[in-house]
């Protein structure tokens, strides 16, 4: 797959799996894996979130609030999206990487050709299809609308960040945590609205969503060795065993058959539509971040570890 002319970068992205699978139960399990992963573990605080570099994804992610949510079509063609997921996560306002001189040592990349060849594939599907129905789908539906659906993912998405502020002994960042869910949940309609968005909290909380691989790297272990997973785009090898422990903390891992009431299709769809939804400030970031660079693997690639580890940096220094 030829991608020398691209500067775009790969986001986590799983919309097109849906027929990826057929009707094979082994592969639409092992698909519908990677889906609810990628919808649960990227994660969406929205004022203060570097949306990422992808990408993240999946981990989330990391992320601000639903600026993918926001987004319109104007935004993606603009470079800037709306309000939130430089929580979900946005790239140039936002200073993470300024925790990191430009000599910051590289993470270990042994795979590049397979990474290289993923980086591809996920840069194609972004751009060349991905794009094009995200304008559209952001010229017909409403930016309310939009936002809500935004908010109602990231408030669902809750127990991952409770559990692993928990685990990285951040009580008071739970507490906060589960207080707006409560409040968010109930006054606001299930989490459509975000009610507790511009509320101050009374305790100092972490502007960065915690996700597992941040707990992982909070408990000493080394990052590894870098990788590109398609569909989810930059990740290492820490982030995706990560990747396990936010699937198992998320309600659709409890939701879903055999362990929940909900079939598999159902859940399959409704989590592409949720992560779909909240595409746009991430096609808006990874361009920005690789629309100049003379090698746009590259700099996805530093980014994408900065923007990681800066995180982890501030975990260990924040109180």
């Amino acid at each position: 797959m030829d991608t020398s002319g691209r500067k775009a970068g790969c986001t986590p992205f799983s919309t097109l799996t849906l027929s990826i699978c057929g009707r094979k139960p082994v592969l639409a399990a092992l698909v519908c894996f990677c889906l609810l992963v990628g919808g649960c573990a990227c994660g969406k605080d929205t004022s203060a979130r570097l949306d990422a570099t992808g990408m993240a994804s999946g981990q989330s992610t990391g992320a601000t609030r639903a600026t993918g949510a926001t987004g319109d079509g104007a935004g993606l063609s603009s470079g800037s999206d709306s309000p939130v997921a430089a929580k979900n996560a946005a790239l140039p306002s936002d200073d993470a990487f300024e925790d990191y001189d430009d000599d910051t040592q590289l993470i270990a990349d042994p795979f590049e050709s397979w990474n290289r060849f993923w980086f591809g594939f996920n840069d194609i599907l972004l751009l060349q299809i991905i794009k094009p129905v995200y304008t559209g789908y952001t010229y017909v539906m409403p930016q309310e609308f939009r936002s809500g659906l935004s908010n109602f993912l990231h408030n669902l998405q809750m127990p991952i960040r409770f559990i692993n502020s928990v685990l990285q002994g951040e009580f008071a960042q739970a507490t906060v945590e589960m207080g707006r869910f409560i409040v968010n949940s109930t006054v606001g309609m299930g989490g459509f609205i975000d009610v507790t968005k511009d509320k101050k909290v009374l305790v100092p909380i972490n502007p960065r969503e915690a996700d597992f691989g941040q707990t992982l790297a909070t408990w000493g272990v080394g990052e590894g060795f870098y990788l590109v997973l398609p569909f989810f785009g930059p990740s290492t090898a820490r982030d995706t065993v990560g990747l396990a422990g936010d699937y198992a903390a998320s309600p659709l891992f409890w939701a879903v058959e055999p362990v929940g009431p909900v079939d598999l299709g159902s859940a399959m769809a409704a989590t592409v539509g949720l992560r779909f939804n909240d595409m746009g400030s991430a096609i808006n970031t990874y361009e920005a971040l690789t629309k100049s660079a003379v090698e746009p693997y590259i700099a996805a690639r530093e980014a994408y570890v900065k923007y990681r580890r800066a995180g982890v940096l501030r975990d260990r220094t924040f109180w």
